[in-house]
């Protein structure tokens, strides 16, 4: 995972190993990348929990590899817990985004070296930087929804539901 932030930190006052729990209700085992459709009801989030460590995603209607990666861990304290973890991206759509804005901006400059077409390079230019913008715009959309589920799930405990 690439990580796309600061440390977020989640208090709250229950036992670590109730939030383990509460995490294990709303996640479904499973690889991060996956094409599962959620049903009404099920779990919102996809992932592995291991011990007090854990990584997730927000499982969705679509295909998106702009979906924020959740890893983490439960922290104890003296008085409940506290839940660290870190949102970011997987390194493929990264290094695609990459590829993608290279790419589009060589052949505007290509296209810009050539008089008769100018406005290609223009329109390249143009189109090179809205993959990257659709790419955040998706990326931020999840983030969000990601961090309401887990904390929703690390606060109120195993038994809700």
């Amino acid at each position: 995972m690439f990580a796309l932030g600061a440390l977020r930190v989640v208090q709250t006052g229950l036992s670590p190993d109730e939030v383990v729990a509460g995490l294990r209700r709303v996640t479904v085992t499973g690889g991060l990348f996956a094409l599962d459709r959620p049903k009404p009801g099920s779990p919102p989030l996809r992932g592995s929990i291991d011990g007090l460590r854990f990584s997730i995603v927000r499982r969705s209607q679509f295909k998106n590899s702009f979906t924020p990666i959740v890893e983490g861990v439960v922290v104890p304290g003296e008085v409940g817990s506290q839940v660290q973890f870190q949102l970011g991206m997987h390194l493929v759509p990264l290094v695609t985004m990459a590829v993608w804005l290279f790419s589009m901006l060589a052949l505007g400059v290509l296209a810009a070296q050539h008089s008769a077409l100018g406005e290609m390079a223009l329109m390249l230019v143009g189109v090179a930087l809205l993959g990257p913008v659709v790419g955040f715009v998706a990326y931020r959309a999840d983030v969000a929804a990601v961090v309401e589920e887990l904390s929703l799930a690390v606060t109120a405990g195993p038994d809700v539901g």
